[in-house]
């Protein structure tokens, strides 16, 4: 190799030492500085939209806290739980259905609904989950021959 580089005139050095730099600078471009560039461009696009979800979940989690604030409130005007399951289903038109109630332990009862409207049924079981933060523990429903009613038979849990 330094036989052939000795034959070469010094124009011809110069040349070919200005095309290996070119090279070696378009690779270092190509090979490192473009990539590098690509890179950095999809990790700062990445934390605007990171950011932009952190901003959103912030947000969501005072709005949480704010529901959670005024679920949290409701009255219960110190009634039990007892009191507060057979008032609402009375409310919600299903005296007629509710065929036994009976307390287990301080904080749950048992709840027994016969040829219910399932119509009727969900409503109220939302209602007192959301209304008065009462847990379903447990909930078995068997459809009945009237299309439309159910018999249920649920175990509720008090107020956390």
């Amino acid at each position: 190799m330094k036989a052939w580089w000795d034959t070469l005139s010094t124009r011809e050095r110069g040349l070919l030492a200005g095309g290996v730099v070119l090279t070696l600078l378009v690779l270092f471009y190509l090979l490192v500085w473009e990539p590098f560039q690509t890179s950095n461009r999809r990790l700062r696009q990445s934390v605007a939209e990171q950011r932009a979800d952190l901003a959103w979940m912030r947000q969501a989690a005072q709005e949480v806290k704010r529901l959670h604030g005024i679920a949290g409130a409701q009255p219960t005007d110190g009634r039990s739980l007892l009191t507060l399951v057979d008032q609402t289903a009375r409310a919600a038109g299903l005296g007629n259905a509710l065929k036994r109630v009976a307390p287990q332990g301080d904080d749950k009862l048992s709840a027994q609904l016969d040829a219910v409207e399932f119509d009727k049924l969900i409503p109220w079981l939302g209602a007192l989950e959301h209304d008065y933060r009462i847990t379903i523990n447990s909930l078995s429903v068997d459809r009945t021959d009237i299309p439309g009613q159910v018999n249920a038979r649920l175990v509720l849990g008090g107020r956390p």
